[in-house]
């Protein structure tokens, strides 16, 4: 038995959890909008974001929606969400929303920080269930305000209509410097 089987008991009759196949990795680089349309057969998707850096000065975080019509129009309005944020500043907060236009709680920053973040999608292909979402990011500040700190934030959104949501956008108010998305499935055994 190789070792590293026996030590998370991966034989014996336990059950495999699944794997992760990537279906996409995308750049935003000098763009503002990236669309992920094809999402494979999963009911769970994990997607990545590292190094995102906005254009501009001013504040801004990536933001997302969701499509039911394979991404000709994605939906822009009814998402619920709720998150937690706390910094190396000791500031720590809360944000809900049960009428938000995006699926949201992802940092702000300007083009002196940058931030990564881990979001996984349940359900997005199970016309009887509602979409939802968990996330984690965390982003480090290089503007005046928050010079050289850090910011974590934890949540989740969810779209209580019971549909398909068979494409995912992400957008910025600007063309950002950089930001790589990797979108997986995760395969059940």
């Amino acid at each position: 038995m190789p070792i590293g089987q026996a030590k998370f008991g991966l034989l014996g009759g336990v059950v495999d959890p699944g794997k992760l196949e990537l279906i996409e990795t995308k750049s935003m680089a000098g763009a503002s909008i990236i669309d992920f349309t094809n999402l494979g057969n999963y009911n769970v998707h994990f997607m990545t974001l590292n190094n995102f850096v906005p254009s501009t000065s001013s504040n801004e975080a990536p933001e997302c929606r969701l499509s039911n019509n394979g991404g000709s129009s994605f939906i822009s309005s009814g998402y619920q969400n709720a998150f937690q944020y706390g910094g190396s500043t000791g500031t720590f907060g809360e944000g809900r929303s049960t009428s938000a236009t995006t699926i949201t709680g992802f940092p702000y920053i300007n083009d002196e920080g940058n931030c990564g973040f881990y979001i996984y999608f349940y359900n997005l292909l199970d016309s009887s269930k509602y979409s939802f979402t968990t996330h984690h990011s965390m982003d480090y500040r290089g503007d005046n305000v928050y010079s050289g700190q850090s910011f974590m934030i934890f949540g989740s959104n969810v779209l209580p209509t019971a549909e398909i949501h068979n494409a995912i956008r992400f957008f910025s108010t600007n063309n950002v410097t950089s930001a790589d998305f990797s979108l997986y499935g995760i395969a059940e055994s």
